[in-house]
């Protein structure tokens, strides 16, 4: 009867396999570089406090979902994130759709897949938003164990567009490149001001 459930958490269950590669660029340790279900989690927790904590009027339920589903692609193989990392939205959404394919709910799954891919609602921009702000936060904590050097961070901003360069400037600390240049991507004073208050972390 549940068949179909095992069949989806097997390849959903593999994002706690597929690591998150940019961190191991930037020389955090293996032991310490976080899998795609680690961020999920992440995200899923900081989510959950920023929701109540400024009591948006969101769909948090949805906001979960998208979190996860968006995700999901990474999950037909176990094989390192960038291997299996596709740039084409077609590939991905197949591959949402492989795991997602036999569970009843597959075309509501799909639907709420879509809905975050074209940005659509107020849940897709917030659950964009902050799986980047994770991303800075988790920076940020790297840096502050000594898991992220500034070495590693210059060595790899050289790698940036120019562009970008100059709008990251001269970094003080480790996760100053990240937080700075995922900040232009925030359009709402909420974002901008965490951003802020990431990179002032003691």
């Amino acid at each position: 009867m549940y068949n179909n459930v095992i069949e989806f958490y097997k390849m959903a269950n593999n994002l706690k396999n597929v690591v998150r590669t940019g961190w191991k660029e930037v020389g955090i340790p293996s032991d310490k570089v976080e899998s795609v279900a680690d961020h999920v989690y992440g995200t899923m927790i900081l989510s959950l406090g920023i929701v109540s904590e400024a009591k948006l009027d969101l769909d948090l339920e949805k906001v979960f979902k998208m979190i996860l589903i968006k995700e999901l692609y990474k999950g037909v193989s176990n094989k390192e994130e960038s291997i299996i990392t596709s740039n084409e939205v077609e590939d991905k959404k197949a591959s949402v759709e492989k795991v997602v394919s036999k569970l009843s709910s597959n075309g509501d799954l799909l639907g709420i897949y879509d809905e975050y891919d074209s940005q659509s609602t107020k849940e897709a921009k917030f659950a964009k938003k902050v799986c980047k702000l994770e991303s800075d936060l988790q920076a940020k904590i790297y840096e502050k164990n000594g898991d992220f050097t500034i070495e590693n961070a210059k060595s790899d901003i050289e790698n940036y567009p120019e562009d970008i360069k100059v709008k990251v400037g001269t970094i003080k600390n480790a996760s100053d490149g990240w937080i700075i240049y995922d900040r232009d991507f925030y359009d709402d004073e909420l974002f901008i001001n965490f951003s802020k208050e990431i990179q002032e972390m003691e």
